[in-house]
């Protein structure tokens, strides 16, 4: 089986190097430049209320989902950029999409047998 692997992956090789990589997650995708922003407003979040104090509300589904409708609101009139933070209302709403994301994980894996 890997013998097969190797000699396709040597054909699409323009150096003779191979790695079986192919059916992996592609982080090269995410873009750099959201990711930054992302992560400045999870840091100021961290510094601003405690790391992973979203994970302690109450409501976090309802909260979270409200939160990011704000941002997108915000965006949807106009508005590029937070007025707390200075920082792109999208990427808000991404790190309250996360959260809820990240949440719903955590409750499926709580309920596991």
């Amino acid at each position: 089986m890997w013998e097969t692997q190797a000699e396709e992956a040597l054909k699409k090789s323009t150096s003779g190097g191979i790695k079986f990589d192919d059916n992996k997650p592609d982080y090269s995708l995410i873009p750099p430049n959201a990711l930054e922003d992302v992560v400045k407003v999870l840091t100021i979040g961290a510094k601003k209320y405690d790391r992973h104090n979203w994970k302690k509300l109450d409501n976090i589904d309802d909260r979270y989902f409200a939160a990011a409708q704000r941002h997108l609101w915000a965006l949807q009139k106009g508005e590029t950029f937070d007025d707390e933070t200075g920082i792109h209302h999208g990427a808000h709403a991404i790190c309250c999409m996360m959260f809820l994301v990240e949440y719903n994980y955590l409750q499926n894996t709580k309920h596991k047998v």
